[in-house]
């Protein structure tokens, strides 16, 4: 069994808390009180490594959130979080052929960058779509990371191809924010909001395109590098993305807790304990597929409630509007 994602190793780049402590400062927010509202030493950015734990990043970030007073923090940094803020990783897309091997290796080793999501590439008919999914319980940082990840790959990209990127589409989980026209100054479009799923979607005529840098001996040494660094830094899939993949291989079908500890080959006290120790419970991680599965449902087919109800392991459709609403705070008649 692989183990599970160890929330104190030091796996975010410093880099990126550096990107943000120096946005904070131009907002007039010193490291000084972004330090004591996490209640984190400063000495944490001096990890010889060059790295810190998710812990203390997300500390940071919480009170970068709260003292800043500004919402759309994530997509400010997102836009400072460049080619070289990536390190290794960076090196090795800018010197990729075209924006298709760049995405390729990318997906490969993004791991390396201790990101607190999951990235999958889906190919639709004449676009590629970008996919994500939380990898652990973000909780309050939700809205911040994936403005942060989305605003990152969008402005990498551009900055790849040498143009803005025209006819995208992006889409995100979470309620539409206040500021929701901030996102249209960042991808150039409305994003979408109440999605199933994190995604930027782009024009497939982007992929072919050359890249000035490319450099093939540069992207075998990077990846030897990223190859090395993925076996010192230990990183496996989490227990809760296994949970999460294996309710969404049987929907319609879910196992009870025993039952889901025994195809992941552990008992149902050691699964228990685990997601505890993430914050969260079988039983959330089945709502929130659930929840997934539901809105996917209602925003792409036409299949009427009771049919929904019970792809999504409920015998009454009222149990699942009750369910619904609580999740969403809407009926599903309302949203679809």
């Amino acid at each position: 069994m692989t183990s599970i994602l160890n929330f104190n190793a030091e796996l975010v780049p410093v880099a990126y808390a550096e990107a943000l402590l120096e946005l904070l400062e131009e907002l007039d927010v010193s490291r000084e009180q972004v330090y004591a509202g996490a209640n984190v030493r400063p000495q944490v950015l001096d990890s010889p490594q060059g790295r810190l734990s998710f812990v203390d990043f997300n500390l940071l970030a919480l009170s970068a959130l709260r003292l800043s007073n500004e919402p759309a923090l994530g997509l400010l940094l997102g836009r400072r979080l460049n080619v070289s803020t990536h390190g290794i990783l960076g090196y090795a897309v800018l010197s990729s052929a075209n924006l298709d091997k760049a995405i390729q290796f990318a997906l490969k080793y993004y791991r390396v960058l201790g990101i607190s999501f999951e990235l999958e590439r889906v190919e639709l008919a004449h676009r590629v779509e970008l996919r994500a999914s939380e990898s652990m319980p973000l909780g309050d940082l939700n809205r911040f990371a994936a403005e942060g990840l989305f605003a990152s790959l969008f402005t990498i990209a551009g900055f790849l191809v040498g143009e803005q990127l025209r006819d995208v589409e992006v889409g995100f989980t979470y309620a539409e924010p206040d500021y929701a026209d901030r996102y249209e100054q960042v991808f150039g479009v409305a994003a979408k909001f109440e999605q199933p799923y994190l995604y930027l979607s782009i024009p497939k005529l982007y992929l072919e395109k050359p890249m000035a840098l490319a450099n093939p001996a540069t992207v075998q040494m990077c990846e030897q590098q990223c190859e090395a660094l993925l076996s010192t830094l230990d990183i496996q899939d989490g227990l809760l993305i296994r949970v999460r993949r294996l309710l969404l291989a049987r929907p319609g079908d879910f196992p009870d807790l025993a039952s889901a500890a025994k195809a992941l080959h552990t008992s149902g006290r050691t699964l228990r304990r685990h997601l505890s120790s993430m914050g969260t419970s079988y039983q959330e991680v089945l709502d929130d597929v659930r929840r997934s599965l539901a809105l996917q449902y209602l925003t792409t087919t036409h299949l009427p409630l009771y049919e929904i109800a019970y792809l999504l392991g409920f015998n009454d459709p009222s149990n699942f509007r009750r369910a619904f609403k609580k999740w969403t705070g809407r009926p599903p008649s309302a949203y679809r």
